[in-house]
């Protein structure tokens, strides 16, 4: 009997896939229904069987300081006694080609812990993710000047689009994204620090969070009774966070959402985040929640910091001409270079690349030339994300082109490094 791919005709085939992410994950998805109302999903079925499954959500990453229309492969799940016979990636193409054709999406991202399995499908990894934990005893006293708010959803959401730009990843959220997250973190506090005598334009009210002078994890070691409101003030940073025990007493601070516009603001942040209590025995940044190339060893006195080494996410472009062109790149190097792209099923494509002020044009189907510079797709992929320069891709045997071709694709992208926040 033949498998199909398309989308889940009803609640009742939803509820199947939804049985396979339990044998695949031992959990469904969180808050599914908001995840299947905003994004798409793909099922794979033969006869009355739900063989598999996946979600699939439209949003823009910024690269090189540009939104770009991207999405996310999550929670793709197929039968154990299915698995190998190709559905997963039916189910990946088949959520990635509506993402690109409903939503105009140019690229996709995934989390995953098998990178080899996406990389047969053209897809690579852009970065590795860690998650972080510290002592509070460790910390540096903060620098003066700054006070702890509870910060509205307006000044968190205009913090972090101001220093999103700076990487490589991070979401554009959509308008749903905050009200998702507050029901699949129960109980999370949204802490923050401003500057003191700085004045910003109110926002819209609270982001979800505690507001009338008590914490919402009642008897916790956070006393916000002397915390000031975000309204009109500076936000320098801010942190969502919620508690877990810790043995043999106290609690750890997990934080799910962590943003500063300094180094002058990270010590006061993480004052806030540990609440100064001796209740607060760690502080657990979870994965993704901070980059690889964090501030932490710029501003720690005793570096007593432990590293938690998590899955990469991948990368793949989905439309190979409107990314590049969507994507911001170097403003200085100027000029124009062959680049053949080279499928995992060894098919080319020819493209020519030029690029000046930081903007590229590119044309389809040109002939290479001595100036052309070969690559696989999932390289390609890399290197966009700005997880793998060309010179090093060249030394490792995953690029092909003249040393000075090569150096002028990596002047071009340089800038941002890869960094995915978000957790889906």
């Amino acid at each position: 009997m033949e498998t199909r791919v398309r989308t889940a005709a009803d609640d009742a085939e939803f509820e199947g896939y939804l049985a396979q992410t339990r044998h695949a994950f031992g959990k469904v998805p969180y808050d599914h229904a908001t995840l299947r109302a905003h994004g798409v999903t793909a099922v794979a079925v033969r006869g009355a069987d739900v063989l598999g499954g996946g979600l699939f959500l439209p949003f823009a990453q910024h690269f090189g300081g540009r939104p770009v229309p991207s999405g996310g492969v999550a929670w793709l799940a197929v039968a154990p006694w299915e698995r190998g016979a190709g559905l997963a990636r039916r189910l990946t193409e088949e959520g990635t080609d509506r993402l690109r054709g409903e939503h105009g999406a140019v690229l996709a991202c995934a989390w995953t812990p098998a990178p080899g399995v996406y990389r047969r499908w053209g897809w690579e990894s852009a970065a590795v993710a860690s998650g972080y934990a510290l002592d509070p005893a460790q910390l540096p006293p903060p620098a003066p000047g700054f006070e702890t708010v509870l910060p509205d959803g307006t000044a968190c959401a205009r913090l972090r689009e101001r220093l999103a730009p700076d990487w490589n990843g991070p979401l554009r959220r959509p308008d749903w994204w905050r009200g998702w997250k507050q029901r699949t973190t129960e109980g999370a506090l949204t802490v923050g620090v401003a500057r003191e005598g700085e004045r910003e334009p109110c926002g819209d009210g609270p982001g979800g969070d505690s507001r009338d002078g008590h914490s919402p994890w009642g008897d916790s070691p956070w006393d916000d009774s002397a915390w000031g409101d975000s309204r009109g003030s500076h936000l320098a940073g801010y942190a969502t966070v919620t508690v877990e025990p810790y043995r043999p007493w106290g609690v750890a601070a997990v934080v799910h959402d962590f943003w500063h516009d300094g180094l002058d603001a990270l010590p006061a942040l993480l004052a806030a985040v540990s609440a100064r209590s001796p209740q607060v025995r760690q502080i657990r940044f979870r994965r993704s929640v901070l980059p690889r190339a964090n501030a932490l060893q710029w501003v720690l006195d005793q570096y007593t910091v432990h590293e938690e080494g998590w899955y990469p996410w991948v990368l793949r472009l989905l439309d190979i001409r409107r990314a590049l062109e969507a994507r911001g790149w170097d403003p200085q190097p100027r000029g124009g270079v062959g680049l053949e792209v080279v499928s995992p099923q060894g098919k080319s494509a020819p493209y020519v690349l030029t690029f000046e002020d930081g903007l590229m044009h590119v044309q389809r189907g040109s002939h290479p030339s001595a100036r052309t510079v070969r690559l696989p797709s999932p390289t390609l992929a890399a290197w966009y994300a700005g997880g793998l320069p060309l010179r090093h891709a060249a030394r490792l045997g995953m690029a092909e082109g003249d040393g000075r071709d090569l150096a002028l694709l990596d002047a071009l992208a340089a800038g941002p490094a890869p960094w995915l926040p978000e957790s889906f």
